[in-house]
């Protein structure tokens, strides 16, 4: 009884003394300044520096020379313009050299129940006219839309060329595009019907468009002024040979 007494004791002491022994040794493994450190923030990659500016145009249209009947609502007919210029600084002047890609499309709103028509005469010439929309309609908008594929092209000039985002600048220039796009849209309701007809054709616009641009503004946020040296239409219709678009509006820079 005793041999077994002596054994048991014997047994214990060492069981007890292994644990001892190795719960020591698991807390050592465990640096105690590891556990006051702060957790580890992952490092974020920068945004990447872009370079050059993507700007965003939205204008309010007036058209020159136009015919009566096609007049059109200035605050309705909107033009939206999403340019990319590359910037070229000359040295430390404060001048750049700013040559671009973009879209635009422009919107025109007419003031009366009108729209445009394109047919074919008995010659096989298209035609294009203006055309009264039916007494039974309730008219809520008929519009003239195209769209455009730009190359800008303007000389800027920053004040303080060191802090672009909040210096004043202003800048001249130009740009010339080609149509690849043309429709009239009308919503109207007949009765308790809502309708919407959309019908894409050229309508007789000019293919081709250029003209004058000057903009001016404190860092990414500027007025802009468009002025057309190419006429509306190349072969519209009537009273329409001249009209040529102003655009006033806003442009407000990305990056």
């Amino acid at each position: 009884m005793k041999k077994i007494s002596l054994y048991f004791l014997t047994a214990l002491i060492s069981v007890s003394a292994f644990a001892t022994g190795t719960e020591p040794s698991k807390k050592n493994k465990e640096n105690p300044s590891e556990r006051l450190q702060p957790m580890k923030i992952r490092n974020r990659a920068a945004r990447p520096d872009i370079p050059g500016s993507l700007i965003l145009n939205i204008g309010w249209n007036v058209l020159q020379d136009n015919s009566e009947e096609l007049d059109i609502n200035t605050f309705g007919s909107r033009t939206f313009e999403m340019y990319y210029l590359y910037d070229m600084p000359i040295g430390n002047t404060g001048f750049e050299i700013r040559p671009g890609i973009g879209i635009g499309v422009d919107k025109f709103k007419f003031d009366n129940d009108v729209s445009l028509e394109q047919t074919v005469n008995s010659s096989g010439d298209t035609e294009v006219s203006t055309v009264t929309l039916d007494d039974d309609w309730d008219v809520a908008k008929s519009q003239l839309a195209s769209s455009y594929l730009d190359i800008p092209l303007e000389i800027r000039f920053f004040a303080n060329p060191d802090d672009k985002r909040r210096s004043f600048n202003i800048s001249v220039g130009g740009k010339v595009g080609v149509r690849f796009t043309s429709h009239t849209k009308i919503k109207y309701s007949d009765g308790d019907e809502n309708a919407k007809l959309k019908i894409k054709k050229d309508f007789g616009l000019n293919r081709f468009r250029y003209g004058l641009t000057g903009r001016m503004g404190i860092g990414g946020f500027n007025l802009f002024y468009y002025q057309s040296l190419s006429p509306l239409f190349d072969d519209g219709p009537e009273g329409t040979d001249d009209a040529t678009k102003i655009t006033v509006g806003l442009t407000f820079t990305a990056f």
